[in-house]
């Protein structure tokens, strides 16, 4: 949901929208709230994430935290660089 409000928020600034759909349009896709949304869920699961390890070991470990945040997040990173390279050496510029 929190995605949609803010990508729904940044329809009205392409080319191609209406205009007379905007005012109404804004009223429905709050880009704010969204990322207001995303903030508090994020927040809330890293919680929930710590306080689990809490009672599985007794501590929380921040390294163990941001080092299993390194290993899901990098490889898709990465991936994602991998097809910026590969469409910049395909797709010709105009």
């Amino acid at each position: 949901m929190a995605i949609i409000l803010v990508i729904g928020s940044h329809f009205d600034s392409t080319s191609s929208f209406p205009m007379a759909l905007g005012k109404y349009f804004l009223l429905f896709f709050d880009g704010n709230l969204g990322v207001r949304i995303f903030f508090v869920l994020s927040g809330f699961l890293i919680s929930l994430i710590l306080l689990q390890e809490a009672d599985r070991t007794g501590t929380i470990s921040l390294r163990r935290f941001y080092m299993r945040r390194v290993f899901r997040i990098f490889p898709i990173y990465f991936a994602y660089l991998a097809v910026l390279l590969v469409l910049t050496e395909v797709v010709p510029i105009r």
